[in-house]
């Protein structure tokens, strides 16, 4: 069995990696060694996964990993708060709405585990009728504005 002092010179691996977050974030060593290493859990009985999960986090790399995560991810969780608490608190109408308010608020709810992707969509939507009766109708102008790459200002 290696000394728990001991910590080697290589890297982590992804997957040792995977397994050190996934810890930091609450989860059981069981689940997060499920997670990381699902080829290594097939067809294994749960008291084998417990172990082979308690002797990796044994190792002082993981445990070292998984402090410096939890520390790092209580930091940025810090400034970003920090931050909201000053755009909300100066009422900056500036920095509301901005890419810095949306960053911080990213921080924020990463750091909580409420992180979401948003995608924002804008555009025009033009729903066009056209006459096939052969009556050779013209467009209405202001369909025709609303089909151009830049609509016409008013002057």
């Amino acid at each position: 069995m290696k000394d728990l002092q001991t910590i080697d010179d290589r890297p982590l691996t992804a997957q040792e990696l995977s397994f050190s977050h996934l810890i930091a974030r609450g989860l059981s060593l069981t689940s997060a060694f499920r997670k990381s290493y699902p080829e290594k859990c097939e067809r294994k009985a749960d008291y084998t996964i417990r172990r082979y999960a308690s002797d990796l986090y044994a190792n002082a790399n993981i445990s070292t990993e998984v402090t410096t995560y939890q520390q790092r991810t209580a930091h940025m969780a810090r400034l970003a708060e920090d931050r909201i608490e000053q755009i909300l608190t100066d009422d900056d109408s500036m920095a509301k709405g901005s890419k810095v308010a949306d960053v911080a608020m990213f921080m924020y709810d990463h750091a909580n585990g409420k992180a979401t992707q948003k995608v924002q969509h804008s555009g025009v939507f033009v729903s066009v009728n056209y006459d096939l009766s052969g009556n050779n109708e013209e467009v209405p102008a202001e369909i025709l504005e609303q089909l151009e790459d830049e609509p016409t200002k008013e002057k």
